[in-house]
């Protein structure tokens, strides 16, 4: 058991020798004097001979059930599900509900408990039935956003995108927090994603929208509709969309760049193209962005196009860049000194593909693949693209 887990079982051990003794002398009889229950000596025992488990179970036994026990019940079934022992902590909070004596307000924080212990068990048809069961009852309680947190939760392990978003709506009024704010955004996109699989685009193309009117800063919403206008052919618009990701959130430019240099390419040419990935660098400069530059100018100019890559690296130095100067300077060396060059970007590049290329900014995950929830910590909307000497 870890250290927390042994500070809990000997925190109930002392909580119910407290309780145990909390009467007042006066009234104590001498039978009561005597009545320490066995459970609580046999939990002891259990206890000095780190029997952590069979501890726990004792003092549970020997501890009623009343106003004064409720707290260290509701904490002992918590203790149960954080261990893993679920069919133990749903026991627990059962025993607690089905206690007359329990307040109203207590009732409802069991439900909750009991409804985190079917989730965790995989009993998400029961944990479904209890929170909307809460959800139609409780209405208005202190309670109301935990609930509606709960069955976001649950719909969303499920995939159910189009109750996650029901629920998520009603959230967000009760809790407008950021975080509940951006994951609504988020089952807009999922919703989208489902209609474009099925080539529906114009329930897709609304969804991105939904998405933008509860977070205007949702870049996957604006990437995501890009792509939608894209295959309809509606390149102008799409472009458009683009254009307003990468003022959204720059740092997805690398991610960007290539859907809209395709879409240039379909209605205007590369003017308007380079002239945007000019502005974009005179922003904020990006391994990505000097990329492209770099490509466009060799077409013109190879000599020039050198130049402008050893001014960029100067002032913003990666291991991209390294490489594809390597790259330009390989075609004009000759002998040994090409095939230093060679095996320089060779090895250069092998450090490259191993290096990933997204990280999440809440858990540090990081990853080969653009992730819109994080496989880690499941956040949503907080993996982006690596930026540095090592990334972008």
């Amino acid at each position: 058991m870890t250290e927390v887990g042994l500070f809990v079982v000997l925190f109930v051990a002392l909580f119910i020798g407290w309780a145990m003794g909390r009467k007042s002398p006066a009234k104590k009889s001498k039978k009561d004097k005597n009545s320490v229950p066995t459970d609580y000596f046999r939990g002891l025992n259990h206890l000095l001979n780190d029997q952590h488990t069979e501890a726990i179970d004792a003092f549970v036994d020997s501890l009623e059930v009343n106003s004064d026990t409720f707290d260290i019940h509701l904490t002992l079934g918590n203790l149960f599900r954080k261990k893993g022992e679920i069919q133990k902590a749903i026991n627990v909070h059962q025993n607690l509900l089905a206690r007359p004596e329990i307040s109203q307000r207590e009732m409802r924080m069991v439900q909750l408990e009991l409804a985190s212990d079917f989730m965790s068990a995989g009993l998400l048809d029961r944990a479904s039935r209890l929170l909307l069961n809460m959800a139609s009852t409780a209405r208005k309680s202190e309670f109301q956003a935990e609930i509606l947190t709960l069955l976001v939760d649950l719909y969303e392990f499920e995939q159910s995108w189009d109750k996650a978003i029901q629920i998520g709506s009603e959230l967000i009024k009760e809790s407008p927090s950021k975080k509940e704010i951006k994951r609504l955004a988020h089952f807009h996109c999922e919703m989208a994603n489902e209609m474009q699989k099925k080539e529906q685009w114009k329930p897709a193309v609304q969804h991105f929208k939904s998405a933008l009117e509860v977070d205007p800063s949702c870049v996957r919403a604006s990437i995501g509709a890009a792509d939608v206008l894209n295959s309809q052919r509606r390149y102008r618009d799409a472009i458009k969309e683009l254009k307003h990701a990468a003022e959204q959130d720059p740092e997805f430019i690398s991610v960007i760049i290539p859907k809209l240099k395709d879409s240039y390419q379909r209605v205007w040419g590369s003017g308007g193209y380079i002239k945007f990935l000019e502005e974009q660098n005179q922003k904020k400069p990006t391994t990505a962005l000097i990329m492209a530059l770099v490509q466009h100018h060799m077409e013109v100019d190879k000599e020039y196009a050198e130049m402008f890559l050893v001014e960029q690296l100067r002032k913003h130095p990666t291991i991209r860049g390294f490489k594809e100067l390597i790259n330009l300077q390989l075609g004009d060396s000759q002998g040994h000194n090409q095939q230093h060059l060679a095996v320089l970007y060779e090895l250069i590049g092998q450090l490259v593909e191993a290096k990933h290329k997204f990280q999440c900014r809440q858990c540090g995950f990081a990853g080969h693949q653009l992730h819109w929830q994080c496989p880690s910590c499941k956040n949503w909307g907080t993996v982006k693209p690596i930026h540095g000497l090592e990334g972008e």
